[in-house]
């Protein structure tokens, strides 16, 4: 184990809080998860929903730079002020330096000190090397050009060291990748850091491919108790649904995770856990698609996908007829794009909101039930003078 005054954060990447109040916050450059004190400070009278437009402007004038040299990496929400807290990357030229802020429920933006001397940092073992890169996928489509695909190729795999973190049960949870050939990691840290963490390999049954995958890791999770059992469940890119008990989680194992559902092509980024009446559900973004809103009550009787159930031999992506495919819940009504989510209190979600006619980027509130959605931003039947609202009615 570290201190902080041996190593401070070299990149921006996820977060996440644990219930007393600590920030842990993943360092992908470094291979490193830093842990960080913070003012517990008191909870709020009430929990009002805010609409803070243009906080990309916001924080780039907190922290002296431009909005657009700004990248949102990573949200989570203060367990005791309901404050969000995000971690951004600024860019300067070639490098992307890392920032911490929050945002109090005045929509002041506040940075955090990441040289802070009331922090520690658990190294992790067995990182990819810094030279190593993904493989260009060049030619493959028609679009777009051959370059741009060579770029992404040049991207160093080590910036998936961290893609998610949690904590849970006095562990912080890690999932990203290995210098290992069979690469998807998750990694189990104890705090406080005392140097010890173990290491499970990670190997799932991707439906629309049709094949097992041991390389892409866990882009987001949460845990819930699936028939009394602690359960692990993990949303990949393009996009399988999986669990897996924590308990097979053992340090050197290599574990099968069951696979659900597979919610189809695209980048799963935030998972949230809450529950609507007395139903648990979880609550999904995704880079490339809608919102999508899963019960656990199927969760719990999915009896998971295998070679031998695919629906069919042949390719399965979005307009396949066999997709989505799975207990994979609703896609919702969701205006704009939720770049990243978090449960702020019993009646609202946090979200970072991108909105496709302005443009702005927003953080605010939305309702958990019944829609997760900014219902100024359409106009439907009920907006129009003469028209009685049917909620209406059914009160």
């Amino acid at each position: 184990m570290n201190t902080i005054d041996q190593v401070t954060p070299r990149s921006a990447g996820a977060l996440t809080f644990s219930p007393a109040g600590i920030l842990f916050v993943g360092d992908s450059k470094l291979g490193a998860v830093f842990a960080f004190e913070t003012d517990r400070g008191q909870a709020p009278a009430s929990l009002d929903p805010f609409l803070f437009e243009s906080i990309d402007e916001k924080i780039a004038a907190a922290l002296g730079v431009t909005a657009k040299s700004l990248v949102m990496n990573g949200m989570t929400v203060h367990p005791v002020t309901r404050e969000p807290y995000l971690w951004v990357g600024v860019r300067n030229g070639d490098r992307l330096e890392p920032a911490v802020v929050s945002v109090s429920l005045a929509g002041e933006v506040r940075p955090f000190d990441l040289s802070s001397s009331n922090a520690t940092v658990h190294q992790l073992s067995d990182v990819p090397d810094e030279g190593k890169t993904f493989k260009s996928r060049a030619g493959t489509f028609p679009m777009p050009p051959a370059s741009y695909f060579d770029e992404k190729a040049r991207t160093p795999l080590r910036s998936m060291t961290i893609v998610d973190l949690k904590f849970h049960a006095g562990e912080v949870f890690v999932a990203g990748v290995s210098n290992q050939e069979f690469s998807s990691m998750l990694r189990r840290i104890p705090y406080p850091f005392t140097g010890d963490a173990s290491e499970t390999q990670v190997e799932i049954y991707h439906l629309a491919h049709g094949m097992y995958e041991t390389r892409a890791p866990i882009r987001a999770m949460q845990f819930a108790t699936l028939d009394g059992e602690d359960t692990l469940i993990a949303a990949y890119a393009c996009s399988p649904l999986v669990t897996i008990p924590v308990a097979e989680l053992k340090h050197g194992a290599t574990v099968r995770g069951k696979t659900i559902g597979d919610m189809g092509n695209g980048q799963p980024i935030s998972m949230v856990a809450y529950r609507d009446g007395d139903e648990d559900k979880l609550f999904i973004t995704n880079l490339s698609r809608g919102p999508v809103v899963v019960p656990l009550s199927g969760i719990r009787t999915a009896e998971g996908f295998t070679p031998e159930n695919r629906p069919t031999q042949g390719p399965m992506l979005d307009q396949s007829p066999f997709m989505p495919a799975g207990p994979v819940g609703k896609q919702v009504l969701f205006v704009g794009s939720s770049l990243r989510a978090d449960l702020f209190s019993d009646r609202f979600f946090v979200s970072l909101t991108r909105y496709p006619d302005t443009g702005d980027l927003t953080l605010e509130t939305l309702m958990v039930a019944p829609l997760p959605a900014r219902l100024d931003k359409i106009w439907v039947e009920m907006d129009f003078p003469g028209v009685e609202s049917p909620h209406k009615r059914a009160a």
